[in-house]
């Protein structure tokens, strides 16, 4: 199966899920006509992510623009000025820029590659220092870029997504990590044939992949070209396979997941191929054969991977979920054929006495949802303490690091090792903090569920009770939550890194304008480091670092405190959403009830003898839910 027959698949069942909201909407189910509503809109939008991950100078840029068969990326081998890039598909070019706290703006490709690959600095020069400083700024200001293009890679639902190199550490970089690996579909690790599986890399595998329980990754091995033929090829995958065996678990297979690329000869055929004209030197490289790229070996095992994997996955929960809705709609219905059977003044008294029973549910679920907000917002102080912690450990971190400063170093080098330091500790405390999140909220929203079932066994029993209802009815699928396609805890992880994203972003900009002076002294010829060169000049050289120390004090010395206010408003800002979530869900769910029986009361009121008729409808609206469900069964089968 193709991600064209993927499409063709998950297309029958947005049709199926349709009719499931159209027959809820006629029989006034707001519940029903909600999660599949949500559900349609999320297939219609279903996105299979790709993310290519890997060290600067890999050639990251010309492999994506070979994947995707044009330019479309410009290549920058200068690790602060890269932006993330998202690839998607589009009728016609347009480059579009995503900032975290303003409007998204449209760009030129002209103004998008000036945007993302300024020229370096010199630092001799005050003015060209601070142009550079200003778009370090901007940049800064990014979240990330979106490029849409007619691209035949991405017409079926495929989006790349492009990130800055791995070995670049800056705390902005964070979400790559906590953003996009956690979406991810399929990660490529794009590593290099003349310098391949680095110290760095390998400890990127373990720490940032691994250490997240990502397993489907890709192993591409860019520069094939620059082998000496098929022995020395053959050499490098051998080496790569064999440190990879060293790194991955025994259950993570390397089958059809290792493939040698060259990126510059299959970039340059496509070009040709197109129409587009080359240099002499770049059609000397275009290959004689295709295949001798490597490319259609990987895009066939990558497109295998995602529709057989992934697709079938995908497809197989998009059915339960709307069977789990045609199910809860069932059982209502159910209950309303038994109920429409009696007159009305037997509803209109049993009505009365299934009100007590939705009132205490929903006092009931008042108290589930109050005892989880307090559950959770009491762990907060325990976060308060370990947010202190690890401000202590990032200030010790980044004040060592002065140490290692050397008198030739750049301002901007100098920068770069007291931040690296830094971002050490700050991601060793957000995987700590992230997992201890995980466990917290699972504990709780388990809880809540727990009890969430018993509410609704209560209700089945009253409505058994006061209508006898045969003992036998379609069973309640369990109760949903906001996404159709995440449980409870996966709504709340996915929050939870969405918190720590947002608040390292914000410690991230107070330190900035602290570390900052590094740079702008280079560029105004005065401040702090025109002082410590004075300094170490005339033989002081214990007070330079001491120096250098105080500012890195200044930077770090209330990391404690800004992270835990940080956390704190992030934090009670998602236990209140969760809660929130909880409850409209019960409330939804006990107003659809209430809705049922007053509906076949005013039925009954107002024309009692057509009551058959009314049966009649219900049974068949059943019966299409019935068909609805075979359908989608003899589907998977």
């Amino acid at each position: 199966m193709g991600l064209a027959d993927y499409k063709t698949h998950a297309n029958i069942i947005i049709e199926k899920v349709n009719c499931l909201f159209e027959i809820a909407n006629k029989l006034n189910m707001k519940q029903g006509m909600k999660i599949s509503y949500e559900l349609l809109s999320h297939m219609k939008l279903d996105t299979f992510h790709l993310l290519i991950v890997g060290e600067f100078s890999r050639g990251k840029s010309t492999f994506v623009n070979a994947l995707l068969g044009r330019k479309i990326l410009p290549a920058s081998k200068n690790p602060t000025t890269a932006i993330i890039s998202k690839i998607v598909y589009g009728e016609k070019p347009d480059y579009r820029i995503c900032y975290h706290e303003e409007e998204p703006r449209q760009l030129t490709e002209d103004e998008f590659i000036k945007l993302t690959a300024p020229k370096e600095p010199d630092e001799d020069d005050a003015g060209s220092m601070q142009e550079y400083i200003q778009a370090q700024e901007d940049l800064a200001r990014i979240d990330y870029a979106e490029i849409t293009y007619p691209l035949s890679f991405c017409q079926n639902g495929v989006e790349v997504v492009d990130t800055p190199g791995t070995n670049d550490l800056n705390t902005m970089r964070l979400d790559i990590t906590y953003g996009y690996l956690a979406q991810a579909d399929a990660v490529v690790l794009l590593l290099s044939a003349t310098q391949p599986l680095s110290a760095s890399e390998a400890e990127f595998l373990k720490e940032r992949i691994l250490g997240n329980q990502i397993q489907d990754i890709f192993f591409v091995i860019s520069r094939k070209d620059e082998l000496d033929g098929p022995e020395q090829e053959q050499s490098v995958i051998d080496f790569i396979t064999e440190n990879l065996r060293k790194i991955l678990p025994k259950e993570v297979s390397l089958k059809n997941r290792i493939f040698l690329v060259g990126s510059r000869g299959a970039l340059f055929y496509h070009m040709q191929e197109q129409g587009e004209k080359l240099t002499m030197k770049q059609e000397m490289e275009v290959p004689e054969d295709f295949a001798d790229t490597g490319f259609p070996a990987f895009e066939a095992a990558l497109t295998e991977f995602l529709t057989e994997e992934k697709g079938m996955v995908r497809l197989r929960k998009y059915r339960r979920e709307a069977l789990a809705i045609i199910r809860n709609m069932q059982s209502d219905l159910s209950k309303s054929i038994v109920i429409a059977a009696h007159s009305a003044d037997e509803i209109r008294q049993k009505a009365k006495l299934m009100e007590v029973e939705f009132g205490k549910a929903g006092r009931q679920a008042e108290k589930i949802v109050l005892d989880m907000r307090l559950a959770l917002s009491s762990e907060a102080t325990t976060f308060d303490y370990k947010c202190q912690q690890a401000g202590q450990a990032i200030l010790e971190a980044a004040k060592s690091s002065v140490q290692s400063l050397r008198q030739d170093m750049s301002s901007s080098a100098m920068r770069q090792v007291i931040e690296r330091a830094a971002v050490k500790e700050k991601k060793r405390f957000l995987d700590t903090a992230l997992q201890e999140c995980q466990q917290v909220i699972e504990r709780e929203m388990d809880t809540a569920q727990q009890k969430l079932g018993t509410i609704w066994q209560d209700i089945d029993i009253a409505y058994k009770s006061n209508f006898n209802l045969p003992d036998k009815v379609e069973k309640k699928a369990e109760l949903e939550i906001s996404d159709p396609e995440k449980s409870f805890t996966e709504i709340a992880y996915a929050g939870a890194e969405s918190m720590f994203k947002d608040m390292f972003r914000e410690n991230k900009s107070i330190t900035d304008r602290v570390l900052s002076g590094l740079g702008a002294a280079i560029a105004s010829g005065a401040g702090l480091i025109s002082e410590l060169w004075s300094m170490f000049s005339g033989g002081a050289k214990s007070d330079w670092r001491d120096s250098v120390r105080s500012q890195v004090f200044k930077a770090y010395g209330q990391e404690g405190e800004r992270l835990k206010k940080s956390f704190r408003r992030q934090y009670e800002a998602k236990v209140e959403d969760l809660c929130q979530q909880v409850q409209d869900s019960v409330d939804s769910r006990i107003k659809d009830m209430e809705a049922q029986l007053k509906a076949i009361l005013r039925e009954k009121e107002v024309q009692e003898e057509e009551a058959g008729q009314q049966q009649k409808m219900l049974e068949e609206k059943r019966e299409e839910l019935r068909k609805l469900s075979r359908e989608l069964e003899q589907q998977e089968a």
